[in-house]
C-alpha cells in the first residue's frame, strides 16, 4: 500500500528528496521520476504534483512495471529512448 503524501507531508509538490523519505525509493529513481513527470523547476528544485507521481505509481503497480526498468527506457520494451 502506497502512504499517504499528502497526510505525511503537507505538501501538494514534492522535491526528489521527499519522494525519497516518503516512498523509500532511491536517490536515482527519486531524481529519474521527478525529471520523467510533469514538474515544475525552481531554480536547480525539481518539483512533481503528487497527484501525478501518485498515477504513475499505481500504473506501474497494476502492470507489475519495474521503476528502474521503465526509468532506464521510458518507451517501453523495445522502443526508442
Amino acid at each position: 500500500m502506497l502512504r499517504e503524501p499528502t497526510a505525511t507531508t503537507g505538501k501538494r509538490l514534492l522535491a526528489p528528496s521527499d519522494i525519497r523519505r516518503t516512498y523509500g525509493l532511491s536517490r536515482q529513481i527519486a531524481y529519474a521520476l521527478a525529471k520523467r513527470l510533469p514538474h515544475v523547476r525552481a531554480g536547480t528544485r525539481y518539483l512533481v504534483r503528487v497527484d501525478d507521481l501518485e498515477a504513475f505509481l499505481e500504473q506501474a503497480s497494476r502492470e507489475g512495471a519495474d521503476l528502474v526498468a521503465l526509468i532506464k527506457n521510458p518507451a517501453g520494451a523495445g522502443g526508442a529512448e
